[in-house]
Parts: structure tokens; C-alpha cells; sequence
């Protein structure tokens, strides 16, 4: 099973019911922060690629607001709740890997955040996902990612109204953690389902993830971390630089 497929249909419910506010608030800031790196075109004419998309947390408003949205998701149970809501059809999704994906050089923009780099749990899998989104840009367009700090790798517990839900992560060899999910989710006839998710995770450095990026090819690196704080993650623009223009100079 995929990370998240056995509570997908409450993965939204879970995250506002944990975060509230904070929740709300973290992605109205990113999509501002989005757009004003891409506030020099119209939106129609911009297409983006959003990797690790969930179940359309950022997908569906950049879709309202007409950008060309294509959401990467390697499960799809949550791809299927994103095109639940997705209700004009606006987002064009692929269930894919990170890694296996192939864009052709379509994109504007090319987001990896919300802690998608954790889910990579080896070098090559790191180096692959990175190159998959260079080759996915058009040249001079841009990648958003962050980088989740080590503090962000501890349990947590919420309970209030019959929700609960218990987050345990630990340590289980070098830089990976076992991520283990323990949820229940009242229902509307008051009764309530259990649910259950064990998988994978790894913390990377900021010297790792940035060393992999310049060797793919990333290039003028600009760090974002003050427009989005209190995550407890690093947020940082990339370039995919213009070939021709690079040559040109050289020359």
C-alpha cells in the first residue's frame, strides 16, 4: 500500500481537525507566495507541475485562479479525493512517483512542499525526483521546495470531540524514521471509524538537498524561508537556467 491510501478519504478532516487555523493559514500563504514569484505573466499562460499534490491542497486553488495545474500523486486514493473536489475539472492528474515522472519540459513552475522530500529514502531516489523536476521546467523556469528541519521528526497527539489521532515517529536506521498513524474519525451517525498507516520517512540536510540540486543542474538558489514561518521548514527558489543564454555568454 501507498503512504496515506488507508485514510485518504479523511486526510483533510484529519489535518484541519490537528492544525485548524494554522492549517488554513499555511496554504492561503504559499499559494500568495506562488504567485507573486509568477506575478510577470497572466495565469492562463503559466503551467505548473505540483509534486507530492495530496489531495489537491494547493492543485485546486492555483487551478481557480487559472493557472495550468498538473498534479503528480503516487497514490491514488488521494488523487481520487482531489478529483472529488475538483469539481470544474480543472487539474489535470497523474499518478506518478516523483521520480518516474516525465514532463518534457511543459512547465513554468515546479513545486515540491509540504515535506514531499521526505518521503525519498535513499540518494538515488533524491537525485532522480530533483532531475525529474529540472527536465519537467521550461528553460529559466523555477522549483519551489522546502526542506523539513530534524525537529519536525516527533510524535504527536490530538483529541477533542471524539477525533484522536496519535502520530508516533521513530528512529530506525541513520536518517530513517518510522512514521506510524493511528486515527479515528467520528461520523455523522455518531458512531466512528479507525483508521491505521505505517511507512517510511527520511530527514535530509539543507548541504544535501542543495548539493543534489546544483549537480542536477538548479541554478541562482533564493531563499523564502521568512515569507513562510512557523513550519519548521526551510523554503527555497531555484532556476532551471536558459541554455542558449548561458552559451551565448560563454562565447
Amino acid at each position: 500500500m501507498t503512504a496515506h491510501s488507508s485514510w485518504a478519504d479523511v486526510y483533510d478532516i484529519a489535518y484541519q481537525r490537528s492544525f485548524g487555523d494554522f492549517y488554513k493559514g499555511l496554504t492561503n500563504v504559499t499559494v500568495k507566495l506562488i504567485t507573486s514569484i509568477l506575478s510577470d505573466r497572466s495565469p492562463a499562460s503559466i503551467s505548473i507541475v505540483d509534486f507530492g499534490a495530496g489531495t489537491g491542497r494547493l492543485s485546486i486553488p492555483l487551478s481557480e485562479m487559472e493557472y495550468k495545474v498538473t498534479a503528480v500523486e503516487p497514490c491514488q486514493e488521494m488523487l481520487n479525493q482531489l478529483q472529488k473536489k475538483d469539481t470544474g475539472n480543472l487539474v489535470k492528474s497523474v499518478r506518478s512517483t516523483m521520480e518516474e515522472f516525465q514532463g518534457n519540459g511543459k512547465f513554468d513552475m515546479a513545486l515540491c512542499v509540504f515535506t514531499v522530500i521526505l518521503y525519498l529514502l535513499n540518494e538515488d531516489s533524491l537525485k532522480k525526483s530533483l532531475t525529474a523536476a529540472y527536465e519537467a521546467l521550461h528553460p529559466d523556469g523555477c522549483l519551489l521546495l522546502d526542506i523539513p528541519s530534524e525537529a519536525l521528526f516527533r510524535g504527536y497527539s490530538r483529541s477533542d470531540s471524539g477525533f484522536k489521532r496519535n502520530v508516533t515517529v521513530t528512529p530506525h536506521d541513520g536518517s530513517i524514521y518510522s512514521y506510524k498513524e493511528e486515527l479515528v474519525v467520528p461520523n455523522d451517525d455518531g458512531k466512528s471509524t479507525s483508521y491505521q498507516d505505517e511507512f517510511q520517512i527520511r530527514y535530509w540536510s539543507k548541504q544535501q538537498v542543495m548539493q543534489t540540486l546544483q549537480e542536477v543542474g538548479f541554478v541562482d538558489c533564493e531563499d523564502l524561508t521568512h515569507r513562510i514561518t512557523g513550519t519548521g521548514s526551510s523554503y527555497y527558489k531555484y532556476k532551471k537556467p536558459n541554455k542558449r543564454l548561458e552559451q551565448t555568454a560563454a562565447s
